[in-house]
């Protein structure tokens, strides 16, 4: 056990022995009772001796019982705890989920979001985020290795793109609101929708690092109907080029009625990654295994980890408040 602030002792310690040499007296020494005389032939009794022993006995039990009370308070405001140094890894590898969030879309999504959250699971290590777009991008989750929070914004997704598909909604109900819009918050326009080109780009440039660290694999599983309407800032081919200068290799999983099949197919496997068609067997299983086939070094981080110990400590100053309320009552101090 450790104290996170010891220098918390530096009050405390002499605080405690300043208390344990002050000598407490008694200024009116007789504000109460009566002065009574020759009591040498009471004191030499044995009931007196055994009466005087209990009370001295009783006095200091409460008093060290008090001090140590009271030193055992500095050490839980020191904060006892266990400090451990722990390195866990970390692959040497980013990805980002980008989700084209446009209603013909939703039905690919709705399963897109169910198997990326097996995919979470199965690629253990690395850093995962979440952009989408229809319109505008946005960064939904930014990139993190906490894959209970990824999962839970896959499920508010998932929830989302339900309600749109089955429509039963009932906007009078705070949480059906939520749910139905969530897909659509900071991600519509009034110039188009599904700026294929301008979500993919945005996704790339959520990379921290890009142009500054190039030692590390990045990768965005991108999924779409291909489906422009529109003027986008940027063209697919654009998009997937600066994947291609940045080495971000693109992965992509479009429905049965994608547009424009070859030419997104081209631009995608430009960039170094792969196109697949949700209706083919074992699209996502392939998915994950082409992923892992991506070399990945392993980075060690330092951090240290707290964990607060102040139960024992806590009892302990229990069990001596106690005793001094005992030894104080019995020797009625």
């Amino acid at each position: 056990m450790e104290l996170v602030f010891s220098w918390v002792l530096l009050i405390g310690i002499p605080i405690c022995l300043v208390l344990m040499f002050i000598k407490f007296k008694k200024r009116e020494l007789y504000k109460e009772g009566k002065k009574v005389a020759n009591t040498v032939f009471l004191e030499n009794t044995d009931l007196y001796r055994k009466l005087q022993r209990q009370y001295k006995i009783y006095t200091g039990a409460a008093f060290a019982s008090m001090i140590a009370a009271i030193f055992l308070g500095f050490l839980l405001i020191a904060r006892p705890a266990r400090i451990d140094q722990i390195s866990p890894e970390i692959r040497n590898r980013d990805i980002f989920l980008c989700m084209d969030t446009s209603d013909s879309v939703d039905e690919l999504n709705v399963k897109m979001c169910g198997e990326l959250k097996k995919v979470v699971e199965e690629l253990d290590g690395e850093r995962f985020g979440i952009t989408i777009f229809n319109a505008k991008s946005v960064l939904l989750v930014p990139l993190t290795s906490d894959y209970e929070y990824i999962k839970e914004a896959l499920d508010k997704l998932q929830s989302s793109f339900k309600k749109n598909i089955s429509e039963d909604v009932d906007f009078s109900n705070s949480e059906d609101m939520e749910a139905y819009y969530y897909k659509y918050d900071g991600t519509l326009g009034d110039n188009g929708s599904s700026f294929i080109g301008d979500g993919l780009a945005s996704c790339l440039y959520n990379f921290p690092d890009l142009e500054t660290n190039d030692e590390r694999s990045r990768i965005i599983i991108f999924t779409t109907d291909n489906e422009l309407n529109g003027v986008p800032y940027l063209s697919l081919q654009d998009a997937a080029g600066l994947c291609t200068k940045n080495k971000v290799r693109v992965f992509a999983i479009a429905p049965e009625n994608i547009v424009d099949e070859g030419q997104f197919k081209s631009s995608i496997e430009s960039t170094g990654g792969k196109y697949y068609k949700n209706t083919q067997p074992k699209a996502y299983d392939n998915l994950v295994a082409d992923i892992k086939k991506i070399k990945a070094s392993a980075m060690k981080t330092y951090e240290t980890k707290i964990t607060d110990q102040p139960e024992g400590l806590f009892l302990a100053m229990l069990l001596l408040i106690g005793v001094y309320f005992i030894c104080s009552r019995k020797a009625k101090i």
